[in-house]
């Protein structure tokens, strides 16, 4: 039902196409007469189920693909000969084991047709317990199988043959009408009719063949494929399950039956022998459990009176170390508290020490900007000796050019007389001639004066 109404859905489109571009051809064969459309309509229901089993098919062939005979094969547990003997032997019990096993694969590869296929057939010899109808259980399913992939055509096949017989009908119906409306009266109009009436109804029979052409193109190359993949999940599964099963067929060689016989009466004694084992191992472990537990018991109860015993003794040896470890701590404490003050008073020298070679270091920048400036003094000084060397020089020369020597002692002469007279004036005379006095002491100690400044700046430079 899903694929028919995605099949109208698609007419729909079909003719809204057909309707929008408004090409006259197609308007003609799809929109020329109801049958026409009817064939139309049945053709894309076709077209929709012919696509929903390709998609299947498809995806069938993918998983197919994608399953490996190793993921299907049983992984009985063979740890004991009796489960060797069973999977050798037992087609039920295999069967059984090997259905648990698929039924725990991912619900996506168990969906696959070869996965339902595989445990229908285990299903029905895990119940019969033998695989004596394996083959006719193969058959049987891979019949089925086919023929449910044919009845899935049939709708296909009905519109296939159906579109054909719609086209007739639209001929038929088409000729009648035509020859029914037929009047010669009108001459060339009449035979107008005729010819569109005509065109109408082969338009029909025409589309409705290729359509069924169409179709049958269409579901040959599905149907194929469908085919081909049944065959190879018959081939796969055969393949499978007879490498798997065990054969329940009687043997004709006596000797073989023995052979059977005995290698099952081997593998019982083998079963009986290793429960015995089993029995005795569990015995033993038994055993070995309430040793251990009575062991275990001897060995609390002698910690238990060695504690008891030796209790008093490791308490008062306890005390006796704790005391020494508090006097120990105590002792650290304290010398840790005198490296601390040690530390402390370290500390307030090295930053004594520190500010007075501070101290000293801003003495030194000072001292050396001194030095800097008394150096610079010095240069001016030197400059200035100079100048004065010069200035003294220039005026030895200008005395020496207007009065020379004896100049000088007169001079000195006339001051000491002054002093004389000075002593015999009063006091207002004396202060003036005192002045005079000194006036022209000064006067003659400035001529002489440039001349020490000299040699002593000269003396000055020897001692620099």
């Amino acid at each position: 039902m899903a694929w028919g109404s995605l099949g109208i859905l698609f007419a729909g489109a079909l003719y809204a196409v057909v309707l929008v571009s408004g090409w006259a051809p197609l308007e003609r064969y799809f929109l020329g007469h109801p049958v026409a459309i009817a064939a139309t309509v049945l053709f894309c229901i076709a077209a929709s189920v012919l696509l929903g089993k390709y998609c299947q098919t498809t995806v069938q062939w993918n998983t197919l693909a994608a399953i490996r005979d190793e993921d299907l094969r049983p992984g009985v547990a063979d740890s004991t000969l009796a489960e060797r003997w069973r999977k050798n032997h037992d087609a039920g019990h295999v069967a059984q084991n090997w259905l648990t096993q698929l039924r725990e694969l991912p619900t996506r590869t168990r969906s696959s047709l070869l996965l339902r296929r595989l445990e229908e057939l285990l299903t029905r010899q895990s119940q019969r317990g033998n695989a004596k109808n394996l083959s006719d259980d193969l058959r049987e399913l891979s019949g089925r199988d086919a023929d449910a992939a044919y009845d899935s055509f049939g709708l296909v096949r009905i519109i296939v043959w159906a579109i054909p017989m719609l086209g007739f009908l639209g001929t038929v119906i088409g000729i009648t009408q035509t020859l029914g409306g037929l009047d010669f009266s009108d001459g060339t109009a009449a035979v107008d009719r005729l010819k569109s009436g005509l065109y109408v109804a082969f338009d029909t029979t025409a589309l409705g063949l290729v359509l069924s052409v169409v179709a049958i193109f269409l579901q040959f190359p599905i149907e194929r494929s469908e085919q081909r993949l049944l065959s190879e999940i018959d081939a796969r599964v055969g393949h499978l399950v007879s490498e798997s099963l065990p054969s329940d067929e009687p043997a004709d060689n006596q000797v073989a039956m023995i052979s059977d016989l005995c290698e099952g009466i081997r593998i019982a004694i083998a079963t009986s022998i290793e429960c015995q084992s089993n029995l005795w191992r569990q015995t033993i472990d038994e055993a070995k459990n309430h040793w251990q537990s009575v062991h275990e018991s001897d060995s609390n109860k002698i910690a238990e009176a060695f504690d008891q015993t030796l209790r008093p003794a490791l308490e008062e040896h306890a005390a006796v170390l704790d005391g020494s470890a508090r006097m120990a701590n105590d002792r650290w404490e304290q010398q840790w508290q005198m490296w601390l003050d040690a530390t402390a008073h370290q500390t307030k020298l090295m930053a004594v020490h520190q500010e007075s070679l501070q101290n000293q270091y801003e003495s030194l920048a000072q001292l050396n900007e001194r030095a800097d400036a008394v150096v610079t003094i010095q240069k001016a000084m030197d400059a200035n000796l100079n100048q004065l060397s010069e200035t003294n020089a220039a005026i030895d020369r200008s005395i020496q050019a207007s009065a020379g020597e004896g100049m000088a002692d007169a001079m000195r002469v006339l001051a000491r007389a002054v002093d004389v007279l000075t002593t015999r004036l009063p006091a207002s005379s004396i202060a003036t001639s005192t002045a005079h006095a000194n006036t022209l002491e000064q006067r003659v100690d400035q001529a002489h004066t440039p001349m020490k400044s000299v040699s002593d700046s000269k003396k000055v430079r020897r001692v620099a």
